[in-house]
């Protein structure tokens, strides 16, 4: 399918996923920690260890250890460094381009994607669960309302369409096992 040296895909996820660790520490002023990364997604605790180690043995990362006010425990806290700041600006020119290509191929799509606002803004937390997500939003309690409805209303329409999927397959099912 792909010629065997083919990197794009590999290259660009990695680049993403580096964007948004980035983006996700530059979010934390005060650091952050595996714990806080851990939140989005449910990522495994030595996943983050790695990435986060492999960051500051690059020099992207500054790991500061502090104590924690809530356990007194040692704890690590991440900031971008200098070198990161840089590599965090290249790789949004880097896939700001691929984007710019790609919208050029494919103009009737989305032309009202805003893939500059996605690379400065993108973090781990469009990851986390939803219903925490629209919570931590600093809206008003009535957008909130509006927002856990609409969703409400979206999971109901899914479990909806399950259902009726559900009644299709048994029902063919039952067709076999009688044929």
């Amino acid at each position: 399918m792909w010629p065997k040296d083919f990197k794009f895909f590999r290259e660009f996820m990695d680049d993403l996923k580096t964007i948004f660790i980035f983006n996700t520490i530059k979010s934390y002023s005060k650091g952050l920690t595996y714990y806080d990364l851990q939140q989005f997604g449910n990522i495994p605790h030595s996943k983050i260890y790695r990435m986060m180690k492999s960051l500051e043995e690059k020099g992207d990362l500054i790991k500061k250890d502090a104590i924690s006010n809530e356990t007194g425990r040692p704890k690590h806290l991440y900031f971008l460094s200098p070198q990161g700041e840089t590599r965090l600006e290249n790789l949004r020119k880097k896939l700001g381009d691929i984007f710019e290509f790609v919208k050029l191929r494919f103009p009737k799509e989305n032309p009202n994607f805003d893939h500059d606002a996605f690379l400065r803004e993108g973090t781990f937390k469009i990851w986390s669960n939803p219903v925490e997500f629209i919570m931590r939003k600093n809206i008003p309690d009535s957008e909130k309302l509006k927002d856990l409805l609409d969703m409400e209303k979206d999971v109901n329409n899914i479990l909806r369409r399950i259902r009726k999927e559900k009644k299709k397959i048994k029902a063919k099912l039952q067709l076999k096992n009688e044929g």
